[in-house]
């Protein structure tokens, strides 16, 4: 009852704190007044004094073609130098949605470029998600009154606050899960509806290789032409829609607003070396074509998908399902592999949709190469998540036959994968990257891990392109990413005659159970390739004469890391639609 009481208090108190319609107006006029209006570029120079890029010819062909270009960003230096180059370029608008935005040294590099544009005259419209973006008050009060050409908005705010308090987040918890847990995980950027990148980066330095202790293996997809036009257009649904609020619209920013208490960030302070030098190649014509223009691909096709807004906030179960469009169509390219689907996700944890889309794929087509690349727990961000991947290694080796790689945290190629001087012997890498092949010649480049989350709870995107072209650069960069040197395999433990067999039965049943698995007996363990000998099908007869068993968990010492992994997959399997 006291519980109860508490959580009715909590709920009260926050929503007697929302400001008036008459306090909105003054904040939102007060807003205006504060804002920058300056514009530093002559107003009869339309091309709002954007430098010259390459992107432009690329752009030209697509109508000579009646093709689009596409080009793989598998290097996250490289990502980011080609979204400070078309920040550069814009001549008319920018439009970014994004998960997470840091304030960190890529974070701010991106945001500092951004007010430049917006002072030449360019539109920057930006959409983050709440949960993780940004830090504080004081800083999203800063960016709401930057500059009247650059706009912020919150997707789904707690309490209608900017920044989550550790008291907000755990009376979210208490009161308002199921509000708490739907989440934007849509990541867009767009310039002047010609060119757009889609992929899994976030903003935060370890997207685009700057973190000295943790970053990641991460892809992103440069569109050119007129998929354009459908990124703007679910852009623009977002940006209209009642779950996407102006930062000024947010009670505590309004509060730093009214009080006069934005940050004031030195947006034009000497930059670090490494942005420093980022910067100056972003105005490399010659670079910027060799890396980004030179490897662009004419693609048969190209479409845009994303899913609604809508779909995590209407309660009509036919509503919803029709504003599922990303799961659905991911569903469909499964079940229309013909010889071979390849997978690339950060969390093997299948959806139902996806995992019943996978059996029945097998069924119905048993030849069916199916192989994911996926984190181990020494490489993944989120154990807890790797906890019930664990528990459910048996059912997605036995019962779809899937070929599971699993990324170490230490891959030999990260000289070649990753920017080594900003790294360090310490440094961990894991994968971030989600996208799947299917036949050599269909594509999906996105945000959506094929779980419970992006199928249900958050909004996800993704280029769905057709190109054997295309699909054979993709495929080549995942079977890297599985080579033995980055990668163990999981495979059957070795057989034992009768022991097995009855272990097999009481695991089963043990794994079923969404608490109290506790059989300490595991179906499967990692495998690394042994010196000289050839990697064979973990299915074949001499697998385990080439293969090291290198236990579940290798490159793990036994840490708390491990122990909560094992506790998680024993106790806590009821948690996996939320993880």
């Amino acid at each position: 009852m006291n519980k109860l009481f508490a959580i009715i208090f909590t709920i009260t108190f926050l929503s007697a704190c929302h400001p008036s319609k008459e306090t909105i107006k003054r904040v939102n006029d007060l807003t205006y007044i504060k804002k920058d209006k300056s514009i530093n570029c002559p107003i009869i120079d339309e091309t709002r004094c954007a430098i010259d890029t390459p992107l432009n010819k690329l752009y030209g062909k697509t109508s000579d073609i009646h093709k689009d270009y596409v080009t793989l960003l598998e290097k996250g230096e490289d990502s980011l130098l080609l979204r400070l180059h078309l920040i550069k370029a814009a001549q008319k608008s920018i439009d970014i949605q994004t998960f997470i935005w840091v304030n960190d040294d890529a974070g701010h590099l991106m945001l500092a470029e951004l007010l430049e544009a917006a002072k030449r005259g360019v539109k920057v419209n930006i959409i983050i998600d709440q949960l993780f973006s940004m830090g504080n008050s004081w800083f999203l009060a800063e960016l709401a009154t930057l500059h009247e050409n650059l706009t912020v908005k919150m997707f789904n705010p707690t309490f209608n606050e900017g920044h989550t308090s550790a008291f907000d987040f755990f009376s979210a918890l208490a009161c308002c899960l199921s509000n708490l847990n739907r989440r934007m995980h849509n990541k867009l950027f767009l310039v002047d509806d010609k060119y757009g990148i889609n992929g899994g980066r976030n903003y935060n330095d370890r997207y685009f290789d700057w973190d000295k202790s943790f970053n990641y293996r991460d892809r992103d997809a440069l569109a050119v032409g007129q998929v354009a036009f459908e990124m703007k257009e679910s852009f623009n649904e977002f940006w209209k829609s009642p779950w996407v609020v102006p930062l000024e619209n947010l009670d505590d920013i309004a509060y730093r607003i009214l009080n006069n208490q934005e940050k004031i960030s030195e947006w034009e302070l000497p930059q670090k070396p490494k942005a420093s030098m980022l910067n100056l190649n972003a105005y490399d014509y010659q670079l910027i074509e060799q890396k980004f223009i030179d490897t662009a691909i004419a693609v048969d096709n190209i479409v845009y998908f994303s899913d609604s807004p809508k779909k995590l906030f209407l309660r009509n179960r036919s509503a919803k399902k029709q504003y599922k469009q990303m799961s659905l169509k991911i569903k469909e390219l499964i079940l229309s592999t013909e010889k071979e689907l390849l997978m690339q996700t950060p969390y093997l944890v299948l959806s139902r949709k996806a995992y019943r889309a996978l059996k029945s794929l097998r069924k119905k087509k048993p030849e069916v190469e199916i192989t994911v690349s996926t984190n181990s727990l020494s490489s993944t961000d989120a154990f807890y998540v790797y906890a019930i991947s664990f528990k459910h290694k048996k059912k997605y080796l036995k019962n779809i036959q899937l070929t599971i790689y699993e990324y170490k945290q230490t891959p030999e190629y990260k000289s070649e994968m990753f920017v080594k001087k900003h790294t360090s012997k310490k440094t961990r890498f894991g994968l971030h990257a989600k996208s799947i092949v299917i036949d050599r010649y269909t594509s999906l480049i996105g945000s959506h891990n094929f779980d419970h989350r992006s199928d249900i709870l958050n909004t996800e995107s993704g280029l769905i392109i057709q190109s054997s072209e295309l699909a054979e650069e993709l495929t080549k960069y995942i079977e890297t990413d599985m080579l033995p040197e980055n990668s163990w395999v999981i495979a059957p433990n070795k057989k034992i005659p009768i022991l097995s067999f009855f272990s097999g039965m009481i695991a089963s049943v043990s794994r079923s159970l969404p608490i109290l698995d506790i059989w300490p007996f595991r179906y499967s363990s990692s495998f690394q390739l042994k010196p000289g000998k050839k990697a064979v099908d973990i299915y074949h007869q001499d697998f385990y004469k080439n293969h090291k068993n290198v236990g579940s968990f290798p490159d793990v010492n036994l840490s708390a890391k491990q122990i909560q992994t094992i506790i998680i997959s024993a106790f806590a399997g009821f948690a996996e639609p939320f993880m």
